[in-house]
């Protein structure tokens, strides 16, 4: 089965997930959004979300940090698959591109969102607010589709018209300090793309298949920070040389994950 049709398959049961709630009120799956819930009883809460709020109290809850840890290793196990597979923001992201998406403008990605991250952290810490967890787009976004919809959701319509009019997973690649704080946590992960190089054709198919920009299976510390594992690249490669594989693991010889031709950062 395509990668991309499992990937969209588990998107959207993602996105159903959040609205359960509201036809089975009193239910043993889910209950909360995606910044905070109840999974079949189990508490999970987004890492940021946590750290903020521990910072903004200026000290340690334990029940929290347990609610972050079966997140934290499936973060570790599978990197930064929360943003393609799960987040409902980047899920209607994809959708709107396929209405209307830009040209991309090849801007690349970079360091912002960890700054971005380090700013919001501090805020919390200065402040006594978890601000971006009040303003995330991905709580707005939850929010509406468990609870209804709010004035709020005027924020995520804008960043829907940055990716129309701008590039493709601008705010994702660009600004968004939650996939930032998930790329950090799962710059070791155990799953990771490989290419087979004996297989490869050099063609670029898969580097232009990757909406976020990496150069595909890079070891550079930005793409692998940026690499969501969403498996596009893999799902492009006509030759089948793309591929998930275990970390330091590779097909047709050595290891060696550097795209060709790759640009330095």
């Amino acid at each position: 089965m395509k990668v991309k049709r499992v990937r969209r398959t588990v998107q959207f049961l993602a996105l159903a997930l959040l609205a359960l709630p509201l036809v089975w009120p009193i239910n043993p799956v889910w209950f909360g959004t995606y910044l905070s819930s109840l999974a079949a009883g189990i508490a999970l809460t987004d890492p940021l979300a946590a750290a903020e709020v521990m910072l903004a109290g200026k000290m340690i809850w334990w029940p929290l940090i347990g609610s972050v840890l079966p997140l934290l290793l499936a973060t570790l196990l599978l990197g930064r698959a929360f943003c393609s597979w799960i987040c409902p923001v980047h899920t209607v992201f994809e959708l709107a591109a396929m209405i209307k998406a830009p040209r991309t403008r090849g801007t690349g990605n970079g360091w912002l969102p960890y700054q971005v991250l380090a700013l919001f952290l501090l805020l919390a810490l200065l402040t006594g607010l978890p601000l971006f967890t009040i303003l995330s787009p991905i709580g707005i976004l939850s929010r509406a589709i468990a609870f209804g919809v709010g004035f709020e959701l005027l924020f995520v319509v804008a960043l829907i018209a940055l990716e129309w009019f701008y590039d493709r997973k601008a705010w994702c690649r660009n600004l968004c300090p939650v996939g930032a704080l998930y790329g950090l946590l799962g710059k070791w992960r155990l799953v990771t793309i490989g290419i087979d190089r004996s297989h490869c054709r050099n063609c670029h198919t898969c580097q232009n298949a990757c909406t976020m920009q990496v150069q595909v299976g890079s070891t550079r510390p930005l793409d692998r920070l940026t690499c969501t594992n969403c498996g596009d690249c893999v799902n492009a490669c006509a030759a089948k040389a793309v591929y998930f594989t275990w970390r330091n693991k590779q097909k047709g010889g050595a290891v060696q994950h550097e795209f060709v031709d790759g640009s330095t950062r």
